[in-house]
Order: C-alpha cells, then sequence, then structure tokens
C-alpha cells in the first residue's frame, strides 16, 4: 500500500495460495495504497479519526496515482479511516489488560498499529515485496512495541506451515482488515481452520459487508475497484456465516458508518444512520469474534 505486491491472493485477497495471475496482483495491490490514503489523508485533518502519521512515511508517487483516482469517494475515505479507529479502539482495549499479548496482522500491507497502539507483540505476515519495502521506509527498531515482520509468498508457501512457528496456546488476537470481501467462501473457511488449529484461544477482528450494502450503497466505489482490475468475491447478506459455522462467538459488532459518524462529530447523520437507515448501519460492520 513503494514496493507493489508480488501475485497473491490478498491486498485484500492474499492469505492462501491461488490460480491469480500476476495482473489480478498487481490489481489487488492497487486496492492496497487506497487504504493507505485514506489513512494518509485523515492524518492531514485539523480532527482525524485514526491519526495514522506513519502513513506519509509510504505515499510515494504510485500511492498518489492511486489516490487520484479515489479522493473523491468522501464517505468510504472517511470510513476507511474510521474503520481503522475502530479495531484500534478494540484491540487497545486487550492490550491495556494484558500488554504482552500477541497480535498478528494478517495481510498487514501498510499497516502501523505496532508504532502507535500501547503494548503488544507484533506480527506482521505480507508477501516479501511488502515486508521489504516496510523495512526501508518503516524499519522495526522504530516501534514502540516488539514487531516481528514475517514474509511469505501467498501462491507458493502454505499459511499454517508460515505461521506453525509462532503456534500458542495463549490468547492471539489477529486482524484481517479490508480482506475478506476479496476471498471466497472456501479460503474464509481454510483461513479459520489454519487460526483455530494453531492459535486455540484467540480473537479475530475483521469488517464485514452485506451485499446489499455493497450492491445499494458502495457500488460506485466498487466499480472504481473492478476498474483496477479486482473485484468482491461471493458476497452474502450473511458474511458472519463462516465464522459461527467454525464455532466461533460474536463479541461485539460495530457500524462502521455510524461509528464513523459520531468519531467525526457529526450527530445529524449519526442519528439518521442510526434510527432511520438499518440497512446502513448494519450493512458494513467490524466485527470481534472469540474462537471458544
Amino acid at each position: 500500500m513503494g514496493a507493489r505486491r508480488t501475485a497473491s491472493c490478498v491486498s485484500s485477497p492474499r492469505l492462501y495460495p491461488c490460480t491469480w495471475g500476476t495482473d489480478m496482483a498487481n490489481a489487488i495491490s492497487k486496492t492496497a495504497y487506497y487504504t493507505l490514503s485514506c489513512r494518509y489523508a485523515d492524518a492531514q485533518k485539523p480532527r482525524p479519526l485514526c491519526g495514522d502519521t506513519f502513513a506519509a512515511r509510504f505515499m510515494d508517487d504510485e500511492a498518489r496515482r492511486i489516490w487520484a483516482r479515489f479522493q473523491s469517494f468522501t464517505r468510504p475515505n472517511t470510513s476507511n479511516a474510521g474503520r481503522h479507529q475502530i479495531i484500534d479502539a478494540l484491540v487497545q482495549e486487550e492490550l491495556d489488560r494484558e500488554p504482552q499479548a500477541r497480535v498478528v496482522v494478517l495481510g498487514a500491507g501498510f499497516d502501523t498499529r505496532a508504532y502507535r497502539l500501547r503494548g503488544g507483540r507484533w506480527l506482521e505476515v505480507d508477501e516479501p515485496a511488502i515486508i521489504t519495502h516496510k523495512d526501508t521506509q518503516l524499519p522495526v527498531t522504530e516501534a514502540k512495541n516488539p514487531l516481528e515482520r514475517l514474509s511469505i509468498d501467498f501462491q507458493a508457501e502454505s499459511l499454517k506451515d508460515r505461521l506453525a512457528p509462532y503456534r500458542d496456546a495463549k490468547r492471539t488476537h489477529f486482524i484481517i482488515e479490508g480482506v475478506l470481501m476479496y476471498l471466497t467462501h472456501a479460503q474464509r473457511r481454510e483461513m479459520l481452520a489454519v487460526l483455530k488449529e494453531l492459535f486455540p484461544q484467540h480473537a479475530v477482528y475483521c469488517d464485514l459487508m452485506r451485499a446489499a450494502f455493497q450492491r445499494d450503497y458502495s457500488g460506485d466505489l466498487h466499480k472504481a475497484i473492478t476498474e483496477l482490475g479486482t473485484t468482491f468475491r461471493d458476497m452474502t447478506d450473511t458474511p458472519e456465516a463462516p465464522f459461527l459455522e467454525a464455532g466461533y462467538t460474536l463479541a461485539s459488532a460495530t457500524s462502521i458508518p455510524l461509528r464513523t459518524m459520531e468519531l467525526a462529530g457529526q450527530r445529524v447523520p449519526a442519528f439518521m444512520i442510526r434510527r432511520l437507515i438499518p440497512a446502513v448501519r448494519d450493512g458494513y460492520r467490524i466485527s470481534k469474534f472469540e474462537s471458544s
């Protein structure tokens, strides 16, 4: 989100070996630049939502070219920063209770939480190209918390095999942001099976979008994403189903549009979303799932 991502299943989709070609993988890497740019733009505001000042370290020419294509999507861009802040708050709450807990960011991209949050032993997982680029632009030695970066060729290597050395019976936290809508049902189920096998006690923090929300309220943004060469996959109005079927418990669900308006101090839009537009309120949420 710079170095371009190599072929993979997630940048959004980059968690499992797959049959996507290089063109698809490069398109997905461009969406990673988009989410980076949303946080960068947010950090420039007088009242930022997530305040990711480290995002500026990665804003190269490629990032700015991608941002120029998405800059006009004001509400989705703001919600992207709000989404990030919602996860920040949920994870920080856990780290305040257990500062030494392991936090794994899958498909980390340009995530900088290890530099911003208090506590945690952090592991960022992504393609070799992005790990190398991050090490150059934002070395682990600058992180305020212990941080490791794990490179994986998602086309050639197994997520299970790469995570196996970090197997842990202690409670672990997994951040999977901007990922699941790009994965197939089978990929989602496989990912959760790996996490449950290697980390029996864990929490997952992820964004879940309903198909109706994507269709009715995110169509223009999705069209712009498809013009980059990628698309959402296997959308459903019950995106939580793979978690529940795998035995997870839903611990919390936070409306991204509603909470974003609250964080921005937009009381009237927040009231309308809360009381009058349930399809928006419930259509895109940050969910926290417990593995047991």
